[in-house]
């Protein structure tokens, strides 16, 4: 139960993210260009991806497998708050504010990521800032369309009290 790193070309990298949602606003030169910021990782399942509380600024995209987002109640209580599927993304909020993981990231099944840290991405603005905005803007869409998501949800909820 471990995430290891996969050791791929740039080439293999870009078909990698090529093969997600996320490289659909992009031309095939932009693609090879963000996935050289990149690694893969491979997981088996039930390995802990990201730690509830740990210190990171990585965010995290989906290939193969899916990946559990657990928050735990006190005590033994564990609620899946969301599963993540090819194609989509987690941890994008402690890549973006630096803050502590507000959940625990598991595998579910065997899974293959690519990460992207902030130091990466700091790299890629300072080499291609067009397109380091650019990504930073999708990734700000998601998380806004996220938290109307979750906003909606909490309304219904209270309607329901």
């Amino acid at each position: 139960m471990a995430l290891q790193q996969i050791r791929l070309s740039d080439d293999d990298l870009a078909n990698y993210l090529e093969l997600t949602n996320w490289a659909k606003d992009f031309s095939w030169n932009d693609i090879c260009m963000i996935s050289k910021y990149m690694k893969a990782y491979s997981a088996t399942k039930d390995t802990v991806i990201f730690e509830e509380s740990a210190e990171d600024n990585t965010m995290a995209i989906v290939i193969k497998g899916k990946i559990d987002i657990i928050k735990k109640e006190s005590g033994s209580k564990v609620n899946v708050i969301a599963s993540i599927f090819p194609s989509q993304s987690f941890g994008e909020m402690s890549l973006i504010d630096g803050e502590s993981r507000s959940a625990q990231a598991i595998a579910s099944t065997q899974t293959e990521m690519l990460f992207l840290s902030k130091d990466a991405l700091f790299s890629l603005l300072e080499e291609s800032p067009k397109l380091a905005f650019k990504l930073l803007w999708i990734i700000s869409q998601m998380l806004s369309l996220r938290l109307r998501r979750t906003s909606g949800n909490l309304v219904a909820q209270l309607n329901k009290s």
